[in-house]
């Protein structure tokens, strides 16, 4: 049960417990599979020397970012899977499917003796399992994201839809708070040793529980309310390829640069700052987790402000703040100062929060209910594998094939461009029917 002092209570007064409920179970898929990835990449350092063995240390810790790549790949194929199953089915048996496999899947890392020990055979499960996470993330944010979408009172779809990066920015705290905990209270060796391995494992029991929440969950509101007056397509994906193609495009565009600003500052964050800026490791991991705190505000903040005045406001002039704030930010990141840091990672995320706000909603609204998940799988996931997997490698090869540490700026410079193309393209999706896809006038009702 929750309680009335939860952050949910504070931040929406007014919602309901059911609604509360509903969010958290939704969303805790989202905070496990963030959790599991910054933990991948804060101690990428320790994977490249244990699982990734090579004479030359940058080579090895390439190939680990390979790996973290490799595992997107995948991607699509869970979300042609359980966007199906999704659309089929119904969302609830969908996404109590997927924690179980995320949730499993990283927790049997933390069991994957080192190369030392069993050879070859080490970054091979390495590798399998996170494709095996790669396959149930490629259904688990869009499935979480229409279910809260379809079950949010209209007038407020964007802030409800925003605790799916809310959650998710508080998986990848949760998990860099674990990684400096456990780098200040532990020596090198006992991290090395056996110290990365707790937080994997504590990912089963935290899936157990919130597989408990989601199979108590009822089945979201438009779905039900589609599945009664039998309006179930036969071929939801097909479908979706070819009736909402434009779509499909603009929502992988969109993703092109919140998802590059994610990996690029807050998951090879770390290893960026501490290996070519050589700042202290745990001062740049503390630096990193006021930087999560800062998006988790700002999202809230205009997720409230996208229900009043619309979606794509914040898309375009996200995209162009990135685009200009991104050289300004790695500027004051290369003064490796603490404050300068914190400040410059800030000024980058403010147009990252701008787009990151209304994405489940905007998303949500550009697919018809009946192949929503189905839509949502295709255009997230092949904007994900194009352009946020791919973040910490081609960031790391940047800087090794220019020999500088801005090359990383000039990258999201280039993701921002292509999010503002498909920012100015997409439609104002404020007032659309879920159902039908029209415009309507939201009811503003209490929740």
């Amino acid at each position: 049960m929750l309680s009335h002092n939860t952050t949910l209570d504070t931040v929406a007064p007014g919602m309901t417990q059911e609604r509360r409920r509903a969010i958290i179970a939704a969303c805790i898929g989202n905070f496990l599979e963030w959790y599991e990835f910054v933990l991948y990449g804060y101690f990428a350092t320790i994977f490249s020397v244990l699982f990734f063995v090579d004479s030359d240390p940058t080579v090895a810790l390439m190939i680990t970012f390979l790996v973290f790549g490799i595992s997107f790949v995948v991607r699509p194929l869970g979300g042609i899977l359980f966007g199906h199953i999704g659309d089929k089915y119904g969302r609830k048996v969908t996404l109590s499917a997927i924690i179980i496999t995320i949730s499993l899947a990283t927790a049997l890392i933390a069991v994957v003796p080192s190369y030392a020990s069993i050879g070859i055979a080490a970054p091979i499960l390495i590798l399998l399992l996170r494709c095996l996470q790669g396959l149930s993330a490629g259904g688990e944010w869009m499935g979480a994201a229409a279910y809260v979408v379809e079950s949010a009172p209209a007038h407020r779809r964007a802030f409800y839809g925003s605790w799916q990066t809310i959650t998710i920015t508080l998986g990848m705290f949760t998990a860099a708070l674990t990684s400096l905990v456990l780098s200040l209270t532990l020596t090198a060796e006992q991290l090395q040793s056996w110290g990365w391995r707790v937080p994997f494992l504590a990912a089963f029991p935290l899936g157990m529980i919130g597989l408990y929440m989601r199979l108590k969950l009822e089945e979201s509101i438009e779905f039900d309310e589609m599945s009664q007056t039998e309006q179930r397509e036969k071929s939801p994906l097909l479908n979706a390829i070819t009736q909402d193609w434009r779509s499909i495009l603009l929502v992988c565009g969109l993703v092109c640069s919140p998802t590059m600003c994610t990996y690029v500052l807050l998951v090879f964050g770390p290893t960026f700052l501490s290996k070519n800026l050589h700042m202290n490791a745990n001062t740049a991991r503390a630096a990193c987790l006021v930087a999560m705190l800062i998006l988790v505000v700002l999202v809230v903040v205009f997720a409230r402000i996208c229900d009043r005045v619309g979606r794509k406001p914040f898309v375009v002039f996200g995209a162009i703040l990135v685009a200009i704030t991104a050289p300004l930010g790695f500027l004051l990141i290369h003064q490796r100062s603490f404050a300068t840091v914190i400040v410059g990672m800030a000024l980058i995320l403010v147009g990252d929060a701008m787009m990151l706000a209304p994405q489940p909603a905007l998303f949500s609204e550009l697919f018809p209910t009946s192949r929503r998940y189905s839509g949502l799988a295709i255009g997230y996931n092949l904007g994900v594998v194009l352009f946020g997997g791919a973040g910490p490698l081609v960031a790391t090869a940047l800087i090794t094939a220019t020999h500088s540490t801005y090359a990383p700026a000039m990258y999201l410079v280039a993701g921002a461009v292509i999010s503002l193309v498909a920012a100015v393209l997409v439609r104002e999706t404020l007032g659309v029917s879920l159902r039908s896809g029209r415009i309507e006038t939201a009811t503003q009702t209490a929740d």
